[in-house]
């Protein structure tokens, strides 16, 4: 490595420091100014996830030629609405429990006596409470004695000197202080008191949404010239994603909260329960709060039929109840429903809760999904707040080359087969190797070439892949190996098919991209020969018929490798002749017109390909052709051309 490059890394080590400095900085900051001011950023976060569900029905009502403020005003009626009848259920089924609560105090009586009939033993329990109290008694009479005595002494010269009263002396009166009667402003201010602060709050939080719909356009270019205009898209993209998933989230949770209180109350009401629609709309409303809310929800209804009921079969089927419909509806309609929407890991969702829970108390622990939700988008689209995305969100952290890269570095080829299996669930095998390990072995290449792999590393990794791709390979599949000659020296069966020589260019990495091709080369119609890049050096073809060999597929991982392979194509064509067809992969080229052009001429190859289906498709046609003609494209961007050309000619 040179003095350039290690000051180069140097620099960018330092900078890197100094950003993630700064960003643990603002974080910080952030975090500290939330908690000290959330007396103003509850509300504020509220509006605003308020803001982003009903944003969407302002604008649509809008479009229809709706002023502004009626707009507003009708998409704000609805959930108004909703909590006045939500209030009025409430405060209605309140008073009916309250007037039958008498009603079940001869229930419960019943059923705690019969408990205490059903124990094993009672008179077992009573002398075992009996021997501890004891136990407990004869441990302390030491103490308690020497207490009482110290204590008798300290009293005797205080009774001692205690004054007597004398005669004609009347003793003290008591005194008894009595508060006149509340009159109607102290009966109000007593009703009304603990109900200014909810209030006040919900008038806050209505106030903020009003102007934020009313403003959401002026409040969007704000926030774009905060951000800086030079990243318009940037911004607007993320504003857009994080009011879209937030709105969608909230909508999908409301629905199906609503429609698990109405299936709670219905089931309740056939149950017999009393007070049906006040548990339905409380669990409607508690399921919002994440983990405990159903918890909290589920308690005073299993109490109520457990007073109602003289037996305990109300009790069973109440529980059974909530219990099977928070299963389906938690395991099975919310994960299909909410899919991707959030866009937040399992883990994600609980170390939210615990965070917003800690920094607002239990409205952090309601907001704590949502506001996560646009944290997380936050971190999508700035970069120095990446690592938000790459800890809260759903996606995988590394991609599935990388993934399958880190398995074979690390000497697990049996982890690497297992991803390998889960990708084909979905994807073909040459999907696979195009896809997923040709770019693993890309990026293997990478790191050879800055010096970061040792050989021991490098023959590691060719291995791993050669494991991976023999675990793959389908049980009739023919193994990939010279054709061998009988005892006389004459060609061995099977002389109607071409041999197909895949060449490793001058690496162990090179020999394993060969041998990927060579399984997708394999048919019952080819023979398909792997030749390391030891003896390709010297051409040694042991136990092949050269006069079969038609075509050679010279592989290489690395782009600058094209003087090697002028001189490799010039030695095979010396030895085989000059009849045979010399197809060159460049396999981390990319698709570069120019370039490609250049390494075809560089290289005097007959075929230039970068990727392995173009790859199957050349060298499947050179079976049957050795030398192409001059009119076959030379290119993998040719090749899509002449495709949508033919396309485009048929369909005329």
């Amino acid at each position: 490595m040179s003095l350039r490059s290690i000051r180069n890394r140097r620099d960018e080590l330092a900078a890197a420091n100094g950003s993630a400095l700064e960003t643990m900085i603002v974080v910080t900051a952030v975090v500290t100014a939330l908690y000290l001011g959330r007396t103003i950023a509850i509300p504020i976060a509220i509006a605003v996830l308020i803001s982003f569900t009903l944003g969407p029905l302002v604008t649509w009502l809008r479009r229809r030629h709706l002023g502004r403020l009626p707009s507003i005003l009708i998409a704000i009626s609805p959930v108004l609405l909703g909590w006045a009848a939500f209030a009025y259920v409430v405060t209605t089924e309140v008073g009916r429990l309250a007037e039958n609560l008498p009603a079940y105090q001869a229930n419960i009586e019943s059923k705690v006596s019969r408990a205490k009939e059903s124990l094993p033993s009672p008179e077992m329990l009573q002398r075992g409470s009996d021997f501890l109290k004891n136990l407990t008694g004869s441990a302390s009479d030491g103490n308690s004695a020497l207490s009482n005595d110290s204590r008798s002494n300290n009293a005797r010269p205080n009774n001692a000197q205690a004054p007597k009263p004398r005669n004609g002396e009347s003793k003290p009166i008591p005194v008894q202080i009595e508060s006149p009667d509340p009159g109607p402003m102290d009966m109000l201010r007593s009703v009304l008191g603990p109900l200014i602060d909810p209030l006040s709050g919900v008038g806050l939080v209505l106030l903020f949404v009003f102007f934020f719909l009313a403003e959401q356009e002026a409040l969007r270019d704000r926030v774009i010239r905060l951000a800086g205009t030079r990243d318009i898209h940037r911004t607007t993209m993320a504003m857009d994603e994080a009011g879209s998933r937030v709105s969608r989230f909230l909508l999908l949770q409301s629905g199906v909260n609503v429609v698990f209180g109405l299936t709670i109350t219905l089931g309740l009401y056939i149950l017999g329960l009393p007070n049906a629609a006040l548990w339905g709309g409380m669990v409607a409303v508690l399921r919002f709060i994440p983990y405990f809310g159903v918890i909290a929800a589920t308690i005073l209804p299993l109490a109520l039929a457990f007073a109602v009921d003289p037996g305990w079969t109300m009790l069973f089927w109440t529980g059974g109840l909530f219990l099977a419909l928070e299963l389906t509806v938690g395991n099975i309609v919310e994960p299909w429903l909410y899919g991707s929407s959030t866009g937040l890991s399992a883990l994600a969702l609980v170390v939210s809760a615990i965070f917003w829970t800690w920094l607002w108390g239990t409205i952090g622990l309601l907001l704590a999904t949502p506001l996560t939700v646009c944290i997380a988008v936050v971190g999508r689209y700035v970069p120095q707040l990446a690592f938000l995305d790459i800890l809260l969100g759903n996606q995988p952290p590394l991609k599935p080359e990388e993934s399958f890269y880190q398995r074979l570095l690390a000497g697990d080829p049996d982890e690497a087969t297992r991803q390998a299996e889960d990708f084909l669930k979905t994807k073909s095998l040459a999907a696979f190797y195009s896809h997923v390990a040709l770019p693993a072995l890309i990026l293997a290449e990478r790191d050879r070439l800055r010096g970061e792999l040792d050989s021991e590393h490098v023959k590691q990794l060719a291995n791993g892949i050669k494991t991976v791709a023999d675990n793959l390979a389908p049980e009739n599949a023919k193994p990939a190996k010279p054709v061998a000659q009988d005892d006389n020296g004459d060609k061995a069966p099977g002389d109607a098919s071409d041999i197909i020589l895949c060449v490793a260019g001058r690496s162990d990495l090179d020999e394993a991209a060969a041998l990927l091709l060579a399984r997708l080369l394999e048919d019952d119609a080819r023979t398909v020969v792997t030749l390391a890049y030891n003896s390709a050096i010297n051409i040694s073809l042991p136990g092949l018929d050269e006069s079969r060999i038609k075509t050679v597929c010279l592989s290489y991982l690395d782009a600058e490798a094209i003087p090697h392979a002028r001189y490799l194509a010039r030695r095979f064509r010396r030895r085989l002749g000059t009849d045979i067809c010399v197809v060159a992969g460049f396999w981390s080229m990319g698709q570069n017109a120019a370039q490609i052009e250049h390494a075809k001429i560089e290289t005097r190859a007959d075929r230039l390909v970068v990727s392995f289906p173009t790859a199957v498709e050349t060298i499947g046609r050179t079976v049957k052709n050795p030398r192409y003609s001059g009119a076959e494209p030379e290119s993998d961007l040719e090749e899509l051309a002449k495709q949508i050309s033919e396309a485009m000619s048929r369909t005329a």
